[in-house]
This record gives structure tokens, C-alpha cells and sequence, in this order.
């Protein structure tokens, strides 16, 4: 047999469809499109961890200011200034007779409304870290648990979906360069 009959014979695929040498076809590499999807599910995966992060950070942060407002309980009279989606705008005096109004407004405002008022719990230490009185940080808890099962009820069907299409692991986890590809055998009858 000559070299171009020996170099044609190995070009010729087998009869499983396999090349000579028993590798996939893709085991040259991902393709990019799979590579774009397999991205794609990570982006969606990062961004569920920083919503995770962000949660539990204010989930610290609501406890941090009602521990703050334990240790140093002083209640007044508020009323309500103004409501918008991030903030509700309260003012009170407390126990020095000085006006106080929070920069970051009232810690869980819900169902508050404009000239409205209602009993607040504050830091006599920080008169700038007030509640409603009554509610704590357990209220804000429900809204986390909330936000994080919705995440992950649309990250994690997301993810598996983007992973489908890629038909390559979320992280690249497999053997590393220098591992030979095992030779496929055909099946026996």
C-alpha cells in the first residue's frame, strides 16, 4: 500500500461513524456557541450568588440595627413625611427635645402613608437608627426568604437550561490537557 492509499484509508470514518483513531468529532473542543451557552449559565449562576450576598448582608444589617435599638430603647411619636419605593420620610422628637429626622428613614415602614402617626422605637445613642415599634427584623426576614426562593426558582431552571444547549459542564471540571481521549470500541453484535 502506498502513503496516499495508507492517508486515505485513515481519513475514511469507520463504520460506527467514528474517525480511525476511536475520538469524537468534538473532541477537538467546545464549539463557541457551546462555549457562549456554558457562559451564559455562569453569569446566571454568579448573579444568584450576589443576590445570596446582597441578602445576606441586609439580613445582618437588619439585626445589627435592632440590636443597636435594644441597647439603647427610647420610643416616641413619629410622623410620616413622605413614602417613596426606597425610603419612608419620618420625623419625631426625642428624648432631649430635639427634632430628629433618619436620614435612611424607618426601618420596616410597611403600609405607612403621608401624615400618618405611629409609635417609634429608636437608638437614644443613634436617634438616626429608628423601627416602627413592634416590628423587627424578623419581618424583613420573610422578604428575604422570599426574594431568595424566587432567585433560585428562576436561576436554577435557567442554568440547566443554558447547560442543555451547551452539552458541557458548568465548570470545566473534566480531565486537563495531556489525558488521551479513551478509544471508543465498537459495540459487538
Amino acid at each position: 500500500m502506498t502513503a496516499d492509499a495508507a492517508s486515505d484509508a485513515q481519513a475514511v470514518p469507520a463504520a460506527d461513524g467514528l474517525p480511525p483513531d476511536g475520538r469524537s468529532a468534538d473532541a477537538a473542543g467546545p464549539t463557541r456557541r457551546q462555549l457562549g451557552w456554558r457562559w451564559a449559565a455562569r453569569a446566571i449562576g454568579l448573579l444568584a450568588v450576589a443576590v445570596t450576598v446582597m441578602m445576606i448582608a441586609l439580613g445582618i444589617g437588619m439585626r445589627a440595627n435592632d440590636a443597636a435599638i435594644d441597647e439603647h430603647l427610647g420610643t416616641a411619636t413619629a410622623t410620616v413625611l413622605s413614602v417613596s419605593p426606597l425610603r419612608t420620610g419620618v420625623e419625631f422628637v426625642d428624648t432631649t427635645g430635639a427634632t430628629v429626622r433618619p436620614e435612611g428613614g424607618v426601618l420596616y415602614p410597611g403600609l405607612l402613608s403621608i401624615g400618618q402617626q405611629f409609635v417609634v422605637e429608636y437608638s437614644t445613642a443613634n436617634p438616626q437608627i429608628a423601627r416602627v415599634a413592634g416590628r423587627t427584623a424578623g419581618v424583613g426576614t420573610v422578604m428575604i426568604a422570599i426574594t431568595l426562593g424566587v432567585t433560585y426558582l428562576i436561576a436554577a431552571p435557567l442554568i440547566w437550561w443554558c447547560l442543555r444547549r451547551a452539552k458541557l459542564p458548568l465548570f470545566g471540571l473534566g480531565r486537563g490537557p495531556g489525558h488521551a481521549t479513551p478509544l471508543r470500541t465498537p459495540a459487538r453484535p
